[in-house]
């Protein structure tokens, strides 16, 4: 190309290529806090109407937000922060999509570099900052770069295991020409997984086939790759119980003839009891967490054959030794097991899966006591699931009053569940239940959390009000660390330290921010006020006075 034709090349800011890069990648929400050096990009989202930016409180609200998105859409979802603090603002709801899975991908500014090396304000090293918490960290170094960049990024975010990412300019880069790149997503990255091979499926089926007593134990993938349907149809095809992993407790609806509920520690009684007398566990779509497995034997056999597959083959073999690992698609390996059962008629009805779930269930209900005062957490576990939409999605925080929640929640349809995963981090649900029901907005969402919780990011139910976001919250309001007070009664002779404080009326602090907002005392009180909540249209708090005493199992304990 001589000169003169170089200077009709159309050229555009490295911002505007940034985001362009975006829109074809199909992003429509960005969340987020400006600030100096990501100013260009706010500045360049001004004029894209395409994508909504939604303006938060924190930076790990924005994380969270992002979070929620990306878990209830099935695609990845963009954050964006200023230099220094507002990078490690982020950390926090980064670190939980890390260890959840989740393809997020931070868009961040970085210091200009005359300022770099001399100790300027908000100056740090951002990308070894968040290397441990990312699949990939980097920091562009010129205008022509952005959009190789953004491709990497996505491109690695989306490869299995998915997780975030960093991409991180000044805006002296940002605001400098380049050349538009309009590559679109198929040109530079693979969107379809690979298929099981064929000899390992006939492998996995051979080892299901001399089982006993096998059980499937689905995770994750299944809900990835949308599969829940073509699981059901081999469970019912084959009559092999299924049990969910914790963290993908609507994999597998509760409610089908062949479902034992969710695994471990607060998990259901059902799979708890079934498992352990598995000889084959049939783990699909998986990875072990320890409130599921206690990463030891005894939720699982030692002496069961596991078969194991993943989409990713890193995944294999963490926890526990494999008779056999699979990795491909999850639709592929349920697919090729289920031609393989219907071809050799394979039917293995060795236990009512229907009868331990509805013993189990019967206990479940027992527990509650509907009249008691001060409110019992069961309780208001077992409204929620009472009120709550069968399709309704329930993002759940950590902590004792996320346990009870956990315990109770019934799945009936896939994608209508949500929690923090391997990270733990409280404080995070608000904010993920506001993501995600920005990616479903015609699904009723209800965050559950604990008071500790609903004060981490209590500054988002502006944002909520701001953006007519309306997600109820209802908040577990023991007056302290509910989980912590556990801890100490279990492990620390009971002597309770620095786990007791003080709250305001939760519910008045919604109604000063705009929301609904409503205390509940009296158990009574509860379902009604839950109703209007939902009927309000608004975002709502609805603040539960419970019982200290009421804590959820901290010691996983065979049934």
């Amino acid at each position: 190309m001589d000169t003169s034709e170089h200077k009709r090349v159309k050229t555009i800011t490295g911002a505007r290529a940034l985001v362009d890069a975006l829109l074809r990648e199909g992003v429509d929400h960005v969340f987020g806090i400006p600030g100096t050096q990501n100013l260009a990009i706010i500045d360049a989202l001004r004029d894209t109407p395409q994508i909504r930016f939604i303006l938060t409180r924190h930076e790990q609200g924005a994380a969270f937000m992002a979070h929620g998105y990306a878990r209830a859409s099935g695609r990845p979802a963009l954050v964006t922060a200023t230099e220094g603090p507002g990078v490690t603002n982020l950390a926090t709801g980064i670190g939980a999509a890390y260890r959840g899975f989740v393809p997020v991908i931070s868009v961040c500014g970085v210091q200009e570099s005359a300022m770099r090396e001399r100790d300027a304000s908000q100056d740090m090293d951002q990308v070894p900052f968040l290397r441990p918490i990312t699949k990939w960290a980097y920091s562009i170094p010129n205008v022509q770069k952005v959009q190789e960049s953004v491709r990497k990024a996505f491109r690695v975010a989306l490869t299995e295991p998915q997780g975030p990412t960093h991409i991180e300019a000044s805006s002296e880069i940002l605001l400098e020409q380049t050349a538009p790149e309009p590559i679109e997503p198929a040109a530079y990255r693979n969107t379809v997984l690979p298929s099981c091979d064929s000899a390992q499926l006939d492998k996995a089926f051979a080892l299901v086939s001399r089982a006993e007593r096998p059980v499937f134990v689905v995770g994750r993938g299944v809900l990835n790759e949308a599969a829940t349907g073509a699981m059901a149809a081999l469970a019912e095809r084959t009559g092999i119980p299924v049990a969910a992993l914790q963290y993908s407790a609507d994999a597998f609806p509760a409610t089908h003839p062949q479902a034992l509920g969710p695994l471990g520690r607060n998990g259901w009684g059902s799979a708890n009891r079934v498992v352990p007398k598995a000889d084959a566990i049939i783990a699909i779509g998986a990875h072990f967490d320890v409130f599921s497995t206690m990463y030891k034997y005894g939720i699982f056999s030692e002496h069961a054959k596991l078969i194991h597959h993943s989409t990713a083959p890193g995944q294999i073999g963490i926890v526990f030794p494999v008779a056999l690992g699979v990795t491909g698609s999850t639709a592929s390996f349920i697919a090729g097991l289920s031609e393989r059962a219907a071809k050799a008629g394979l039917r293995c009805s060795w236990v009512d899966a229907a009868k331990a779930r509805a013993e189990w269930e019967a206990e479940l209900e027992a527990a509650v006591r509907h009249d008691a005062e001060p409110i019992q957490s069961q309780f208001v576990a077992h409204t929620i699931r009472k009120v709550l939409p069968r399709d309704g999605l329930l993002v759940i925080d950590a902590g004792n009053g996320g346990k009870h929640v956990r315990s109770y929640f019934k799945s009936y349809e896939p994608g209508t569940f949500i929690f923090i995963d391997d990270w733990g981090s409280v404080g995070g649900s608000l904010p993920m239940a506001l993501g995600a029901k920005l990616a479903r907005p015609g699904r009723a969402v209800l965050c559950a959390t604990g008071d500790m919780g609903a004060m981490c990011n209590l500054g988002e139910l502006e944002t909520a009000v701001r953006e007519n976001i309306p997600v109820v919250c209802v908040v577990f309001n023991d007056q302290g660390l509910g989980n912590e007070r556990a801890f100490q009664q279990e492990h620390y002779g009971g002597r309770l330290y620095a786990v007791d404080y003080q709250n305001p009326d939760f519910g008045a602090l919604a109604r000063v921010f705009g929301a609904h907002g409503e205390q509940v005392r009296k158990p009574g009180e509860l379902e009604g006020a839950l109703k209007r909540a939902f009927a309000s249209g608004k975002p709502a708090v609805i603040d539960v006075m419970i019982d200290q005493k009421t804590l959820a199992p901290v010691v996983y304990k065979p049934q």
